[in-house]
């Protein structure tokens, strides 16, 4: 009888572990479904902080959210190597534009990898009005995260030909 006992406890014992397992594989899948959420979702705020900061002329933020690293190809092929030749134009020249400009754009693709690394396509409009400025860009911004921050390490600006 005790052999039974004993045979039939062990087997409660494995059911409830078992049992037990997927419940825990369940919440760590749960677990890391929210972190890659809550990573896109800072990713997402970088991207939109990298535009706002443009378009409403905000030297701290847009300062902020460059990497010391950042690399640039620009629309007609230049390159801009580091943090200075990266900022200091936007902020020494483009901020300081007499006239209005915007620069609407639409997210159509990311991607990030590990919550390290990750890319966004913007489809993009360079608008001066009293300028009769109106340019259609695809921009790729490739941003990197680290100490737990999201910033632009490589900004490519291409030309959509109408």
């Amino acid at each position: 009888m005790r052999k039974r006992y004993h045979a039939a406890l062990a087997g409660l014992v494995v059911a409830a572990a078992g049992i037990g397992v997927p419940a825990a594989a369940a919440a760590s899948d749960q677990q890391a479904e929210n972190e890659r959420q809550a990573c896109q979702r800072a990713f997402d705020r970088a991207v939109w902080e990298d535009m706002d900061s443009y378009n409403k002329r905000d030297e701290a933020r847009y300062r902020a959210i460059i990497h010391q690293n950042m690399v640039t190809v620009g629309r007609k092929g230049q390159l801009f190597i580091g943090y200075e030749a990266n900022v200091e134009p936007v902020v020494d020249v483009q901020f300081k534009l007499p006239y209005e400009y915007s620069m609407p754009w639409t997210v159509t693709h990311t991607v990030v990898e590990d919550c390290k690394m990750g890319f966004a396509i913007l489809d993009a409009y360079y608008k001066a009005p009293s300028q009769n400025i109106d340019r259609h860009y695809t921009i790729s911004l490739t941003l990197v995260r680290e100490h737990g921050k999201w910033q632009v390490i490589k900004d490519t600006v291409t030309d959509v030909l109408p």
